[in-house]
């Protein structure tokens, strides 16, 4: 999720005291848009907080593990960085990238901003919808989100097409797992439907967005195609009178 103010905020995880000194030195100057991209902040912490508000997560190889969702997979993303050998069991697990030891600061910076201008550029299409950090901007209105509601779309929208579960949803919102039986994503998740209905309006002409509940585990965010382009696309694919 992008930060309040508007400038993507990006934390790397790391116990590392130099390469976290050197990464203060550079984020001592405010960041500026890249000719290549939005530019974005760099947080430093000293560990991972699913809670924090922060577009991407860059954190060791060895912290990769413990951020696994359900079915094996990151539900968050995650920007890895280690060892060569490394590499392959990062993407097994859907890292974005992988920076590969020795890395400069200038190559993560660009990993990153690559990373970003790609999301934004996919994310402009996403069921006519974006969220800028928790402003829902829809086709038929723009619609203030909770901080919790932000960072559950903000999850359900990367996870698009598959099941976030809802141990990991918790874990986004509170940074630990639940110690009994709550129903407190589920309480959140229909608050988030309810705007998501008014910020894409009608569904069958708008096309929008809609969040599903799969039993046993979790939800799914499946994006409706708007109307009028799927008759354009039947217009196209019709046959010739005649035919």
């Amino acid at each position: 999720m992008s930060g309040l103010a508007g400038v993507p905020r990006v934390v790397l995880v790391t116990d590392d005291r130099a390469l976290e000194a050197r990464l203060r030195r550079v984020q001592r100057v405010a960041p500026e848009r890249s000719r290549h991209g939005r530019g974005f902040r760099l947080l430093v912490a000293r560990r991972f907080d699913p809670t924090a508000a922060a577009e991407l997560f860059v954190v060791p190889l060895v912290d990769v593990n413990t951020m696994l969702a359900a079915d094996g997979k990151l539900a968050l993303p995650v920007l890895a960085y280690g060892p060569e050998q490394g590499l392959a069991p990062a993407f097994v697990r859907g890292c974005i990238d992988y920076l590969r030891d020795p890395w400069t600061v200038t190559e993560l910076q660009l990993r990153v901003q690559r990373w970003l201008d790609r999301r934004t550029g996919a994310g402009a299409a996403i069921g006519g919808i974006r969220l800028a950090g928790t402003t829902l901007h829809g086709p038929s209105a723009t619609v203030a989100l909770s901080v919790a509601e932000a960072r559950l779309l903000d999850m359900l929208l990367y996870n698009a097409g598959r099941v976030t579960g809802r141990e990991a949803l918790f874990y986004r919102l509170w940074g630990r797992l639940p110690d009994a039986p709550s129903r407190v994503v589920d309480v959140h998740v229909a608050a988030l439907r309810r705007k998501c209905r008014i910020a894409c309006g009608d569904g069958a002409a708008g096309g929008g967005l809609t969040i599903t509940a799969v039993r046993g585990e979790g939800y799914l965010l499946a994006v409706a195609r708007p109307a009028a382009s799927a008759a354009a696309t039947a217009t196209r694919t019709a046959k010739p009178a005649g035919c």
